[in-house]
């Protein structure tokens, strides 16, 4: 799951030129009039210490609810309708008769009267009856006044079962791929005025199918493993088209409908007693990157560290600091890249939590 996640990120990275070092950007500025936050005078840097808590990363997403696709009733062999069972409208479990298809077998049975006799080597077609059953629980559709004798070709559809299952499907902004460290820890999904919150179980956390529908007719994410383009009305693109989706089940007593807005709380990650540094103490993002440290009589030292969750005002170092030592924050100016201007908006959409 990180691999893709990854991945991902760096191809936004290289399309977007949205590099690691966001939470410096923000506060670009030069050697001659250093800039801060909304254009201003940057901020002077000042020692911090090096602390142990604990961190959750929390991200909101913004969600449309989609009804499953329907399941349809299929004919392999093809044949002729002896018997329709159900009508269009009519609740079905799964398993039960939807129609019956009286279809001939590949291997005719040989007839005549056995070796020798005049009619050795003739055929007859066999023929036998095959009850077509629903897939899954739900409403009848598309029977399309299906009768007694119609044919049916093989491989088509003879109706199909909606079964009235919903999933939430939210898109990712680029940026915030960083923020999956592997599958979500918990997701709560909120209906704009509607009922409460709701804990949604993960379906699927993939790349987004480019290729797919964005009305959201494609296949079950549960059966393919893909993301079903499915639109999300207002979703922030963080400078970007969304490039992955995450999709997860609406509880079945959960009161939705088809195309229904609202929001996904996903955290992401979780470290108890953990090192931490506020994120604009690093330069850097994502699995590793820089910090200045103070030392004795005000020395200071560039030193690499490796880096865990974030919850957009502090970050996890898993390596390379210590408790109790102090870091410059925010961290001095890059000149090849804190220019004036550059990343005035990259740290609005940080440290999004709750809803």
């Amino acid at each position: 799951m990180r691999k893709w996640i990854i991945a991902a990120a760096a191809a936004v990275v290289l399309v977007g030129g949205a590099g690691t070092a966001w939470v410096v950007w923000g506060r670009g500025g030069s050697a001659a009039e250093p800039a801060g936050p909304g254009g201003g005078p940057a901020q002077e840097s000042s020692a911090v210490p090096v602390e142990v808590g604990d961190i959750t990363d929390t991200l909101v997403l913004d969600a449309v609810v989609r009804e499953d696709p329907a399941k349809e009733v299929v004919s392999k062999r093809g044949g002729t309708v002896t018997r329709v069972w159900v009508g269009d409208g009519q609740e079905v479990d799964q398993g039960a008769p939807v129609a019956t298809v009286r279809v001939q077998d590949g291997a005719p049975a040989t007839g005549g009267q056995g070796a020798g006799g005049e009619d050795a080597g003739d055929t007859v077609p066999q023929t036998r009856e095959v009850k077509l059953t629903a897939p899954v629980s739900g409403k009848v559709a598309d029977l399309n006044g299906l009768a007694e004798g119609d044919p049916v070709d093989p491989g088509a559809a003879v109706a199909s079962i909606s079964g009235g299952r919903y999933r939430a499907v939210a898109e990712i902004p680029p940026n915030d791929l960083y923020r999956f460290y592997d599958d979500p820890e918990e997701i709560t999904l909120k209906i704009d005025k509607g009922p409460p919150a709701e804990q949604c179980d993960l379906m699927a956390l993939g790349e987004k199918d480019a290729s797919s529908d964005t009305g959201g007719s494609g296949d079950s994410a549960e059966e393919d493993g893909g993301m079903p383009g499915m639109g999300v009305p207002g979703a922030d693109s963080g400078g970007g088209d969304a490039t992955a989706q995450l999709t997860c089940r609406v509880p079945d007593d959960m009161e939705v409908f088809s195309g229904v807005t609202g929001k996904i709380s996903v955290t992401t990650g979780s470290s108890t007693g953990a090192l931490l540094v506020p994120v604009t103490a690093v330069r850097g993002g994502t699995e590793a990157g820089q910090v200045t440290v103070v030392g004795d009589g005000g020395t200071e030292e560039v030193r690499d560290v490796e880096l865990g969750i974030t919850d957009g005002e502090v970050i996890e170092v898993t390596s390379g600091l210590e408790e109790g030592e102090q870091v410059m924050d925010p961290v001095p100016l890059d000149g090849d890249f804190d220019v004036p201007g550059a990343g005035d908006d990259a740290d609005a959409g940080a440290g999004t939590e709750g809803y």
